[in-house]
């Protein structure tokens, strides 16, 4: 039984992770608020630790065995706040980083994102090709990168860094503020709206990962002996946003016993778009595996959107 510490570990990724690996773990899970017991038991048994005193050495929880760190300023708020993305995802990741090596940690994974090669993501993508971020939220998690390979390479600590794809999976709780994402939004407004509606063609491709095979990653880590810092984390598979909305189309109308019709902006023309292969080799050779059970995390994720939301008119 390892001693593990995720940051952000409520949130929407950090949530899932939290529950898979406190099964078989110690885990503490840190946040900027606290939140109720009920909603920490969502989590099975973990501990909560006030994201404050991550940043300083002498409150960081002592003899973690491995840290994840997850807690940074999304997509949006970091567009709307630049500063406040500088500033929390990458010189507090600097921070989070320097005290766990203080505090004897021996591993530490990070959760950077796919987006730090620039964007539209396009052709063939492998850990060697060159990062061109252009959105404040990438330019800071490839800045953040930099810490935790320059802290491996000094052997300072294990580091690993997972650049990942599109997210797709029910969160643990409803109040986790990620349903701007694509699938999740989709899939929230079957359950509300009856029908779903794309702010774009929908040509374009993604790589889409299922939570469930993170979860699986993140579990199997510590006890692989990786030859590399840097990975991909996707499917390996690219759908146009079209077609992910199909399938929520098809899965939601069969789950709501209605018909879910799907919906284009009035001015949307077809076009056609450079392709994407988010290339997981290396994550694979190292003996992974991506199952990519796409059908029964859409299924899993809608069932809870019709647990927890209702329909408005």
């Amino acid at each position: 039984m390892s001693k593990i510490l995720i940051t952000g570990g409520l949130g929407f990724v950090g949530g899932r992770l939290s529950r898979r690996l406190s099964a078989e773990h110690e885990v503490y899970v840190s946040s900027r608020n606290k939140v109720s017991e009920d909603v920490l038991r969502l989590h099975g048994h973990i501990r909560w630790v006030e994201h404050r005193s991550l940043l300083s050495a002498s409150g960081f929880p002592p003899s973690m065995d491995i840290v994840i760190h997850l807690a940074s300023l999304n997509e949006w708020d970091s567009v709307k706040y630049p500063v406040e993305a500088i500033r929390i995802n990458v010189d507090e990741t600097h921070l989070i980083l320097e005290n766990s090596i203080s505090a004897g940690a021996g591993q530490f994974i990070y959760f950077s994102t796919a987006h730090i090669y620039g964007s539209p993501l396009v052709g063939k993508i492998s850990e060697e090709t060159l990062p061109v971020p252009v959105h404040p939220y990438a330019i800071t998690h490839r800045a953040a990168e930099d810490y935790i390979v320059a802290a491996t390479k000094q052997k300072r600590i294990r580091g690993t860094v997972f650049r990942m794809s599109n997210a797709i999976g029910a969160p643990v709780y409803p109040e986790v503020n990620r349903w701007t994402l694509l699938a999740n939004d989709l899939c929230r407004q079957a359950v509300e709206k009856g029908k779903l509606s794309l702010h774009s063609n929908g040509c374009q491709y993604r790589d889409f990962i299922c939570l469930s095979d993170v979860e699986e990653i993140i579990a199997a880590l510590p006890v692989k002996n990786t030859h590399h810092i840097i990975y991909n984390l996707g499917s390996g598979k690219s759908l146009q946003v079209k077609d992910m909305a199909m399938k929520i189309s098809l899965l939601a109308s069969e789950m709501l016993n209605k018909k879910i019709s799907l919906e284009w902006p009035a001015n949307a023309l077809v076009t056609e778009e450079e392709g994407l292969h988010y290339s997981i080799d290396r994550l694979l050779s190292e003996g992974f595996r991506i199952l990519n059970p796409v059908d029964t995390e859409l299924e899993n994720l809608l069932q809870f959107c019709k647990s927890n939301f209702v329909p408005v008119d």
